[in-house]
């Protein structure tokens, strides 16, 4: 397998979708502020996920709608932490969707009215899911950032 990580941080461009440079990463950190966040660190490098409206958790083919403004709620979600991604999307339309090699996902719809989430990594990635469900995308500006 390709470490996406180390080769290139940039996303890969579809018709409906982007693919995020999670695959066979592990989560190396969970932090609760205004948003859940999600962290990928690999050698030097960074992706982290912030999750500021609500979403949808499987696990253990059970569903939960979690928000991160009702933290106590959130412990179900917390079970990512050490799992690593089998692949992860961004929609055109604004949804982001991840899956875990355990089964598990996590998948956030567009706000009307708020950035629903957000991605930010190493060299210069940055993908905004702006009200309404646009999304705003800065590649790195090379392949070895």
């Amino acid at each position: 397998m390709v470490d996406a990580m180390n080769t290139s941080y940039r996303l890969i461009e579809h018709k409906d979708y982007w693919i995020i440079p999670l695959q066979g990463q592990t989560v190396s950190r969970c932090f609760l502020d205004t948003a859940l966040g999600i962290e990928f660190w690999e050698n030097e490098s960074e992706i982290t996920i912030r999750i500021e409206g609500g979403f949808l958790f499987k696990e253990d083919g059970k569903e939960h709608k979690l928000y991160p403004d009702q933290p106590a709620a959130l412990g179900q979600a917390l079970s990512i932490f050490q799992k690593e991604v089998c692949y992860s999307i961004a929609g055109k339309e604004g949804g982001l969707y991840i899956e875990f090699s355990d089964g598990g996902s996590l998948s956030v719809e567009a706000d009307s009215e708020y950035e629903a989430w957000e991605i930010v990594g190493s060299g210069g990635l940055r993908v905004v899911c702006e009200p309404g469900g646009r999304l705003s995308v800065w590649q790195p500006t090379s392949a070895e950032d």
